[in-house]
């Protein structure tokens, strides 16, 4: 059920990069890169949030989905989703990578979408990354709780709406970059890119 056939998505440094640009001054770009230099990957994503979202800064499709994937790397994406998915839109070029913050919408059960059921555990399938053209999709696994959903991802799926291929499973339990090698795949296989 785990496919790690993919390298990472990029070089973590180049994301870090990429991502601290879109800040509009070299001084909070050096701020966010400087906590990932000394360990504080949290308090970096927190603090580009922060700044993205106070300052209304455009971000596109892509750049939206790197910081995604950071923030649920470092188990932050429960602190930054709702904001980070609020971003105003790059209008040109549009992209059809889009984000949804969590509620957006509804979780499905693992064994309506994978095709040997779901794990043993009550599975849910949370909808998170998708391309509009071409009907890919990432989606979180979580275990449901008597409270609700657990934060922490139990594996990560990719699939196409259309069917075009069988969904693929990333599962963290065995594969440390599970995330970026979901990411990876669902970029490998959105036809729009």
């Amino acid at each position: 059920m785990n496919d790690q056939d993919l390298p990472p998505y990029d070089d973590q440094d180049a994301v870090w990069s990429r991502v601290a640009a879109l800040l509009p001054s070299e001084e909070e770009a050096e701020e966010v890169r400087g906590c990932r230099e000394i360990g504080e990957q949290e308090s970096g994503l927190l603090l580009l949030v922060d700044r993205l979202s106070g300052q209304g800064v455009a971000v596109s499709g892509p750049a939206r989905a790197e910081i995604a994937v950071l923030a649920q790397e470092w188990t932050v994406w429960d602190q930054v989703g709702d904001r980070l998915a609020a971003l105003p839109a790059v209008p040109v070029p549009p992209s059809g990578l889009r984000l949804f913050a969590d509620g957006d919408r509804e979780p499905l059960p693992a064994a309506s979408v994978l095709p040997d059921g779901a794990p043993a555990e009550e599975l849910f399938l949370v909808p998170w990354l998708a391309c509009a053209g071409c009907g890919r999709t990432l989606l979180r696994g979580h275990v449901r709780e008597w409270w609700g959903l657990f934060f922490l991802a139990r594996c990560y799926v990719v699939r196409a709406d259309d069917g075009a291929f069988a969904p693929r499973v990333f599962d963290t339990a065995t594969d440390d970059d599970a995330v970026w090698h979901a990411f990876g795949a669902l970029r490998a296989s959105c036809v729009c890119a």
